[in-house]
């Protein structure tokens, strides 16, 4: 951090003066410092983020130990809570709102005790400081690093790699399976989740290419959009010199004012009755500011009105820097006759995951970048993750989510869908053909007929033949037998999660049963314990001391069990069984015990 400040002061003061540069290196000063707190008559330390990350771990166990001892100290309550909330602020995290009942002043103030909890939230606040004062000593750009900061990628690399070190050693085990069998590494299971690169890129070109097939169907305009911000969000401009007008603004919050800015626009669309649907790409421009593309399809009868509200949304900030009428808001209608809708947005999804099939970057603002294609894809991820900004977003259409539950269903084995075959459940013929018709599409990877199956891209979530089916966890007492909610390590009622898929009062549960993440040693562990549980009762068997009952014994313990119909459960009648013990080493025994 040292040279970073040095390098960007001397950068600062060249281009400015001095007064400018100890400015920005004062407010470098005091983002890096977080802290400063005073609890009672307690001063509690302070934090520099420009430590590294064994000191920030450190740090986060010291704030957390902290708050557990002002927690038993004055027990869980609204005014720890509230004091506790103002020492957590002084280090820029913001605390869990309080819903003012007691579940949930115990699950913020458990938060607040927790080291991994601390740990999180003072990685991401590092990161975005740091990425900030890059942009603020305009050391992000075309000329020098773009994107994002070499530091912010470095830094990314590094974590990329611990973890992928992490996830080799852990292999994902199911409940109740053979300790013998061969299992999937954790590495292998998220490589192929729709969260990695290769999945991401085909998960969103198969919406894509879908979207455009069912544009082509409804006779539907094609339209691809690119919306850019205002000067004051942009840190150096496309040669390389600072911009004067420039006004620290965070690529965060300058996703919040393109966020802004469609929730406008949403509004006047949902109000004229205007139903959009495509896709939402965000990259950064050179200098690590965010900029939209957008392909969406609309009714042609809507282009004209869809175009100029977003043009007057993107335009009314700082109207006389806009030199021509595409500064900030560029539309271009797309014809089949110049190439697919899906190939206009191809690139920027590559640009933005993997790099591969690019032969050069550009920027709008900077024009082409001396740099790889890969390494753009990897400062643009790393960029996104420091900002915490979503990149790719679907808009409008069946939920994703919905498709990906749908991809895990198999058809039944007398060929109706598996809805029908796992609850035992007859449909009619009319609803087992649209349920199979729905399965079909999302199974072959057509999101043309999984939209239309579903009732088209326009219908409401609400209006759709098939949900997610959600499902609160519930554990059950050992001792009781008595059944309550599950809760998260914080003591709250545990989150709804998905276990399958819902069609009316029908259900199938697609995620059935739980795993285990077990590192090798203990994989080798259960191994051993099962190898010699199998060697002890080979040598009880090999020495006579144990053999199967004979068919008269199997009689004679049935006639002794009793059937719990409501529990799914056997009891054994011990009174018959004692009745009928002739041996005079067993008969006191007392066999309840």
């Amino acid at each position: 951090m040292a040279k970073i400040l040095s390098t960007g002061f001397s950068l600062v003061e060249k281009f400015y003066d001095l007064d400018k540069a100890n400015e920005v290196l004062s407010k470098a000063d005091n983002a890096l410092t977080l802290g400063g707190f005073k609890f009672g008559d307690d001063l509690i330390g302070e934090i520099k983020l420009s430590c590294t990350d064994s000191e920030l771990i450190e740090a986060a166990e010291n704030k957390a130990r902290f708050c557990q001892l002002k927690i038993a100290q004055f027990g869980y309550g609204v005014r720890v809570y509230q004091q506790l909330s103002s020492f957590i602020r002084t280090f820029k995290i913001s605390p869990p709102e309080l819903e003012f009942n007691m579940e949930s002043i115990i699950g913020s103030l458990n938060r607040f005790a927790d080291p991994i909890w601390w740990r999180r939230k003072l990685r991401q606040i590092q990161a975005e400081t740091v990425e900030q004062i890059h942009r603020d000593f305009r050391l992000v750009h075309a000329k020098a690093s773009a994107y994002a900061s070499d530091f912010t990628v470095k830094n990314r690399r590094y974590r990329n790699r611990q973890t992928a070190e992490m996830m080799k050693g852990l292999f994902v085990v199911p409940e109740n399976s053979n300790p013998f069998g061969d299992f999937e590494t954790l590495a292998s299971v998220v490589e192929r989740s729709h969260n990695s690169g290769i999945q991401q890129v085909s998960e969103i070109m198969t919406c894509s290419r879908g979207f455009e097939e069912f544009a082509d169907e409804m006779g539907h305009a094609k339209e691809f959009y690119t919306g850019s911000a205002p000067s004051r969000f942009h840190s150096v401009n496309k040669n390389g010199i600072p911009n004067d007008k420039y006004d620290g603004s965070t690529a965060k919050e300058c996703q919040e004012y393109f966020n802004e800015k469609w929730r406008r626009a949403r509004a006047i669309f949902a109000k004229a009755g205007i139903r959009l649907y495509g896709h939402r790409v965000v990259e950064p421009h050179h200098d690590g500011c965010p900029h939209w593309h957008m392909l969406l399809f609309m009714e042609k009868e809507h282009v004209h009105t869809v175009r100029k509200t977003l043009r007057t949304l993107l335009t009314e900030d700082t109207p006389e820097e806009i030199p021509r009428s595409t500064t900030r808001f560029k539309p271009i209608r797309i014809r089949n006759s110049k190439g697919s809708a899906a190939g206009y947005i191809l690139k920027y999804i590559l640009k933005a995951i993997t790099g591969s099939g690019l032969e050069s970057i550009n920027c709008s603002k900077a024009g082409q970048i001396d740099i790889a294609p890969a390494d753009a894809a990897e400062r643009a991820t790393a960029w996104a993750k420091a900002s915490r900004i979503r990149r790719f977003q679907k808009i409008g259409g069946p939920s994703i989510t919905l498709w990906r539950e749908l991809r895990m269903l198999g058809k039944g084995d007398k060929g109706k869908c598996e809805v029908a075959n796992a609850m035992n459940t007859t449909l009619d013929k009319i609803s087992e053909y649209a349920l199979e018709k729905v399965r079909r599409a999302a199974d072959s990877g057509n999101w043309k007929e999984f939209c239309l199956a579903m009732g088209g891209v326009q219908v409401k979530r609400d209006s759709q033949p098939i949900r997610i089916q959600y499902h609160i966890p519930d554990i059950v007492d050992e001792i009781t037998g008595e059944v309550c909610r599950a809760k998260n390590k914080y003591g709250e009622l545990a989150s709804h999660r998905i276990i399958g898929v819902a069609w009316d009062s029908i259900v199938v549960i697609t995620r059935r049963g739980t795993s285990q993440i077990l590192t090798e040693r203990e994989l080798n562990a259960q191994r051993k314990m099962m190898a010699g549980v199998s060697e002890q009762i080979q040598s009880w068997h090999d020495d006579g001391r144990l053999f199967a009952p004979s068919e008269e014994e199997m009689q004679f313990l049935e006639s002794c069990a009793i059937e719990d119909y409501q529990n799914m459960c056997l009891f054994m009648d011990y009174e018959a069984l004692a009745s009928n013990v002739l041996s005079d080493e067993v008969a006191p025994l007392d066999l309840c015990h």
